[in-house]
């Protein structure tokens, strides 16, 4: 009789834990890492320079944080899995478009489309999508905006795009994020779906106080 260890027992009952691990381990690999972290780096440098100069521009702090991560294997396995895609690191690359996450937060919300504007006029950054979810919030009241962008790694006179999502928010749309994500993110839809109300109805409060403090920045611009 044959015998299993519990481990290679989980593993036959769920193959998704077999190819999680594999993905994980091409994720941690050396150049791979070095690769994304060099595109971060880069993103985050040139997100400096533009708060450097609406800074200045307009005598006030712009961002007032700039986060970064590159996506763990667990998350990128689920969201394969929506797509109906098989949990593999060549479909990771090629069916998402979030591995590198880069997300600014500042204070108003006029800030958020001023940031993305000078964002898109940098001449080595590809706009391959938009998505404006505060002008058309997600259903779930889900607030931010999107920008899916490429840019270039030139290393031995080779050139590899890296795939980059920048989330732009405020302050108040971050907060409401963090609850969302805290409250709702990764459990069973049945269990939250109260909470879930609550949380569209508070979006549209966020939504509303960032109207009224943006409105009221103007008025004190003008004494």
């Amino acid at each position: 009789m044959y015998r299993f260890h519990k481990n290679e027992l989980q593993r036959r009952k769920n193959p998704k834990i077999t190819y999680t691990a594999r993905l994980n381990r091409r994720l941690y690999e050396p150049e791979f890492l070095l690769k994304k972290e060099w595109a971060i780096a880069n993103i985050e440098f040139k997100l400096k320079m533009i708060d450097l100069k609406l800074s200045r521009k307009y005598g006030r702090k712009v961002m007032q944080k700039v986060e970064h991560r590159i996506k763990k294997a667990d998350s990128i396995a689920r969201k394969l899995m929506k797509k109906g895609c098989k949990i593999t690191f060549e479909n990771a690359l090629n069916r998402l478009n979030d591995i590198i996450g880069i997300r600014v937060v500042c204070l108003y919300s006029d800030d958020v489309y001023q940031i993305a504007e000078l964002l898109k006029r940098e001449k080595d950054l590809s706009l391959i999508k938009e998505k404006d979810y505060i002008k058309n919030p997600k259903k779930s009241g889900y607030q931010s905006l999107h920008l899916i962008m490429d840019f270039p790694l030139v290393y031995n006179e080779t050139t590899e795009q890296q795939r980059i999502e920048i989330q732009i928010r405020t302050v108040a749309m971050d907060f409401w994020a963090g609850v969302d994500n805290h409250i709702c993110y990764k459990k069973n839809p049945a269990e939250i779906k109260k909470a879930e109300a609550d949380l569209k109805t508070y979006s549209a409060v966020i939504s509303n106080m960032d109207r009224q403090m943006l409105e009221l920045r103007k008025k004190v611009e003008k004494m």
